[in-house]
């Protein structure tokens, strides 16, 4: 017969169940429906890389960002997001 290792075990079950609450976490208040209301902004990031003005970044705090764009000259403008409704 063939021995089931104990460690790989618990190691397998704190990963499915790491996984299972992951993804089955949610808010009562949190559904997604047609009415939802979104902020959106963007932001250039400059060729250089020193990256976005400082008052641009002041704006995005509590925003998540959800996409980025580049134009053909390398600039890029990182889009930002947040639920208000």
């Amino acid at each position: 017969m063939k021995n089931i290792d104990v460690k790989s075990l618990i190691i397998g079950a704190l990963l499915t169940s790491t996984i299972f609450l992951g993804v089955a976490a949610t808010g009562t208040t949190d559904k997604w429906d047609g009415k939802q209301m979104w902020q959106v902004i963007s932001a250039l990031n400059k060729v250089d890389g020193k990256g976005a003005a400082a008052h641009k970044i002041a704006r995005t705090i509590g925003m998540e960002p959800f996409s980025i764009t580049q134009d053909k000259n390398g600039v890029a403008r990182v889009w930002y997001r947040k639920r208000i409704k």
